[in-house]
């Protein structure tokens, strides 16, 4: 701590010469600041680190630049910044590999992100008035950071040497030279006599040690592979000669380590792993397909620079084959191309096929990547294999194994599908997780000042209608009910929507209502999740309208995938009075009876025939199915 102090808190050194004005003041600099700017910095804002008033830089951009345009403007006017954008903290990046010294660190500040993109703004307009060049050096040779390497060319015995004595001289100081074990980082490399010391892989493997042994969770652990480790090997890759094979080791070493801290089954789909979060996947780069990329592009930006030099340089085929993969076959062109390989490979596949509606509402799967504590470590792991369809059953364990009929004569058929939409002889489950739902989005609009009645039962010619939520003001009413229904293999859930507005859409239902919500304007909504955990379009959209913050959404997801584990857990624990599940059409769920056989008009899918007439052989169908477990769409 004494050596930062006198470090940083000693004061700079008083610059005498004389300001020489090159130009009239640029007052354009202090104009206000337009909306094209702010979208412009919005745009351009990367994935960083957030800076001590804890603001993340994905709820800047959540933020929109109509917001920021009022906060700098405001700024701007006032002639002074916050004191949030005065305010950093300081971490300490190490120089080398073992430091021992405070001074074999590199101080790092991190401010607010506000402030960063209100800077970068400014930056932008003074670049116009005073452009850099490209050949601009700002720094000064430290002497006991530098080592030196020489080579020397033994022509006569064909051979290279190493030359350990050091032969260079800066400022009457001469700087080591490297033995012949040792080794310098340069730009993040290890390099020594025999070139770059470590591959790739062998440096992966060291820190997947490390990460796999320190004390946190498995969402922590996910979020420093993805935040820390992955871009730290990728710029290790990408800069260095690499074999096809090497990428591919890297893919499965980490593929090996994920499935290993969150107790995944050997057989989960690969695209789980490399899909965007958003897309129902992991988010986990992968080797094979983004090196390549990286350096081509690399390879590209050379020959686009100013430099004449350095474009002739790009074109010698000795540096072009620098940048060339031995052995790659899968490339991109960009990032889009790469997220909607993965993306397609998840949906192609039997377990991620139900994550195709993920997309609609990208915001509320956050909780996947980012370390978030809205869940412990254990549900945290079990709300993924919901989410992939991976939960451990005899069905799938079974995969190239014993087929269902031997497993059927040991009283243990289990299929594993949309089952989690019903829960079969789980009704207790399945409404407790449905009621959950209900009495959250209630407590959510009533802190936004609405008046919220839940589960009032109205008579009507037509039955008993008994939506889950009333919400009213005193110009408008909204007739509410939520559903969580099967993925999309039983349909959208735009279907499931709208089944259920045109359910309470009636006259008679309307009535009765003002009677105890008043005369206002009424509609109906339709509150649909997935079991999966996947939100719907316009669902999304009605509770954004209400005033319900993206925190509280994605909430509302990770709910409905902790409701899904209950369900799962006790079917583990039901007994063999099982029903057979179905899809019925009228609301795109499954139920839990059928009142015809399988093929009959009553079915809206078709199913496996060989397993349904297994099943029937051992079934009298009277309207129930009593002796084994569930079976429903694979």
């Amino acid at each position: 701590m004494e050596y930062w102090k006198r470090v940083l808190g000693r004061e700079s050194d008083p610059d005498g010469r004389p300001v020489k004005p090159l130009r009239e003041p640029a007052v354009e600099i202090e104009e206000p600041i337009s909306l094209a700017e702010c979208k412009k910095a919005l745009r351009d804002l990367k994935q960083t680190a957030s800076g001590p008033d804890g603001v993340s830089w994905s709820s800047v951009k959540s933020l929109g630049p109509g917001w920021l345009q009022y906060l700098f403007n405001s700024i701007l006017a006032c002639g002074y910044p916050t004191k949030s954008f005065k305010n950093s903290r300081t971490v300490l990046i190490p120089k080398t590999e073992k430091p021992s010294d405070p001074g074999e660190f590199r101080p790092l500040a991190i401010a607010s992100v506000f402030g960063r993109v209100f800077h970068r703004i400014l930056a932008s307009r003074l670049g116009v008035w005073a452009p850099l060049g490209a050949s601009q050096r700002a720094f000064q040779v430290n002497p006991a950071k530098c080592s030196t390497l020489a080579i020397i060319w033994d022509g006569k015995n064909k051979r290279w040497l190493h030359d350990a004595k050091g032969q260079f001289k800066f400022r009457g100081s001469t700087l080591p030279a490297l033995g012949v074990e040792e080794s310098y980082k340069y730009l993040g490399l290890q390099y020594g006599s025999k070139g770059k010391l470590k591959t790739g892989l062998e440096l992966l493997k060291g820190m997947l040690r490390e990460l796999k042994e320190a004390p946190l969770k498995p969402q922590q652990r996910v979020f420093l592979l993805r935040t820390n480790i992955l871009p730290k090997i990728m710029y290790y890759l990408v800069n260095g000669r690499v074999h096809q094979y090497t990428l591919r080791e890297c893919d499965k070493c980490v593929r090996r380590f994920l499935r290993e801290v969150l107790h995944l089954p050997h057989d989960t789909p690969v695209s789980a792993f490399h899909a965007c979060a958003k897309d129902g996947g992991l988010d986990i780069d992968c080797f094979e397909s983004l090196v390549p990329m990286y350096k081509w592009q690399k390879l590209v930006s050379l020959e686009e620079v100013p430099d004449n030099l350095v474009r002739d340089l790009s074109q010698l085929p000795a540096i072009r084959k620098r940048f060339q993969l031995k052995g790659a076959q899968t490339s991109f062109n960009n990032r889009a191309e790469y997220r909607m390989f993965w993306k397609n490979k998840l949906l192609d596949n039997l377990d991620g096929f139900g994550l195709g509606e993920a997309a609609d509402v990208p915001q509320v799967h956050s909780w996947v990547t980012d370390g978030s504590s809205l869940l412990t470590g254990e549900m945290y792991i079990k709300c993924l294999k919901i989410r992939w369809n991976v939960w451990p059953t005899a069905a799938r364990a079974s995969r190239g194994g014993r087929p269902l009929s031997v497993m059927r004569a040991a009283g243990k058929l289990k299929v594993w599908g949309t089952f989690c939409s019903s829960v079969i002889g789980l009704g207790i489950r399945e409404r407790a997780r449905h009621d959950r739902i209900v009495e959250f989005v209630g407590s959510q609009v009533e802190r936004r000042g609405f008046n919220v009645i839940k589960e009032k039962s109205f008579a009507t010619p037509r039955g008993h209608r008994r939506p889950d939520l009333i919400i009213y003001n005193k110009d408008r009413v909204w007739i509410a009910d939520v559903t969580i229904c099967a993925d999309r293999g039983a349909g959208p859930m735009a279907l499931a929507r709208d089944n259920k507005i045109k359910y309470y859409t009636d006259e008679d239902l309307a009535t009765e209502v003002a009677k105890v919500a008043g005369p206002g304007a009424q509609s109906v909504v339709g509150l649909v999740w997935n079991w999966r955990g996947c939100c719907e379009k316009k669902t999304d959209e009605w509770l954004k309208k209400m005033g319900v913050p993206i925190e509280s959404r994605r909430l509302a997801s990770v709910r409905v995938l902790e409701g899904s584990v209950w369900c799962a857990r006790g079917w583990w624990s039901q007994s063999e009075r099982v029903s057979v599940v179905f899809v019925a059409p009228a609301f795109g769920n499954v139920r839990t009876s059928f009142r015809h056989p399988p093929g009959s008009p009553g079915w809206s899918h078709v199913y496996d025939a060989a397993l349904f007439k297994e099943l029937a052989d051992l079934t009298t169908w009277t309207g129930g199915c009593t002796g084994f477990p569930a079976v429903s769409t694979p």
